[in-house]
């Protein structure tokens, strides 16, 4: 229990940082005005990292909001010219777009601009017809999945008897979990998840004669840390820990083919249980994000009720089901 208790300040003190990590918005204004008479028709499109913010013609600006950081200001898709802002709270950041006519290749080229002389040359640019600002989002912060979670027990408990003289156990810990997830990135270096498990464990090694299921689901939810490992949050780890509320743990017996074997049904307390992670992150299109790493969870179940008998074996009557797991998981990003 003490180690809940920690972990229950560690949510708290998560939560608190997470909130002082919301996101804070400043400005971004991009303006053309080549003085130029050649391919004014030209549409030069405005990417902030891989999302199409808006596109200018000649003499022509507009401004939209990006997230307090770091992003990737680029023009055009092909032949692009880019430039990496990072952006402070409470500033406003200007930016010329032209073409340079003294190369020879006449590239597109993207300047940052004091406010004084952004200002003296928008004079003589229009405002794009835009009706709102755009809020722009470095990456796409939400994301929805499905994770695969197979893993090993540390605690087992022998039940039955087999033909070689070992016993068949069963772990209470995760032999594997399927579920569903859902991701927010709070900031660069904060994000948090939530996801609904269905978990089971079955009867090691399989009987045909013999039926031992233990089912429970899981609702967790794991505030995270995030290190880059590439820029643009193409490729990150994800390093957490955070807490699981198992319900309805069921343990379910059919030994009634063996010797002195009887069917029943025992009832475990839901109970709290916690976890650590450690995910390799990537990006495997524009909406589409994967993850592989490793879970290590503890939980202890207390026996409640059976329908007919009891456990006598207190491995049974109070076990634990302390794992690691292997996880997999594929989100889309929106």
């Amino acid at each position: 229990m003490e180690m809940k208790k920690v972990f229950l300040i560690y949510i708290a003190i998560m939560s608190l940082s997470c909130v002082s990590a919301q996101t804070k918005y400043v400005k971004i204004v991009v303006y053309r005005n080549e003085l130029n008479t050649a391919n004014v028709e030209e549409v030069y499109n405005i990417f902030a990292e891989d999302n199409l913010t808006t596109s200018l013609k000649n003499n022509q600006n507009e401004e939209f909001y990006m997230p307090v950081g770091s992003f990737r200001l680029r023009i055009n898709e092909e032949n692009s010219t880019a430039l990496t802002v990072q952006c402070l709270k409470g500033n406003s950041y200007y930016f010329k777009v032209y073409r340079n006519f003294s190369l020879p290749t006449q590239p597109i080229a993207i300047v940052a601009v004091d406010s004084t002389t952004a200002k003296s040359e928008m004079k003589y640019v229009k405002k794009s017809p835009t009706k709102q600002a755009v809020v722009n989002k470095i990456n796409n912060r939400n994301g929805i999945g499905v994770i695969l979670e197979p893993g090993v027990g540390f605690h087992k408990v022998g039940l039955v008897g087999t033909t070689t003289g070992d016993e068949a156990m069963i772990s209470f810990g995760g032999e594997g979990t399927i579920g569903l997830c859902y991701n927010y990135q709070i900031s660069e270096n904060f994000g948090w998840s939530n996801e609904l498990q269905d978990q089971f464990s079955s009867l090691t090694p399989y009987l045909s004669n013999t039926t031992v299921t233990f089912d429970r689901g899981i609702v967790s939810t794991t505030p995270y840390f995030i290190i880059p490992l590439l820029k643009h949050n193409d490729q990150k780890l994800k390093l957490g820990a955070g807490l699981d509320y198992h319900f309805n743990p069921l343990l379910t017996l059919d030994t009634e083919k063996l010797i002195n074997g009887f069917k029943d049904e025992w009832t475990y307390d839901n109970t709290l249980g916690y976890h650590f992670i450690l995910f390799f992150d990537t990006k495997l299109g524009r909406y589409l994000r994967g993850h592989a790493g490793l879970k290590y969870s503890e939980v202890q179940y207390t026996f409640v009720k059976g329908n007919t008998f009891q456990p006598r074996d207190s491995d049974l009557k109070t076990p634990h089901g302390n794992s690691i797991s292997g996880s997999f998981g594929l989100e889309y990003c929106f």
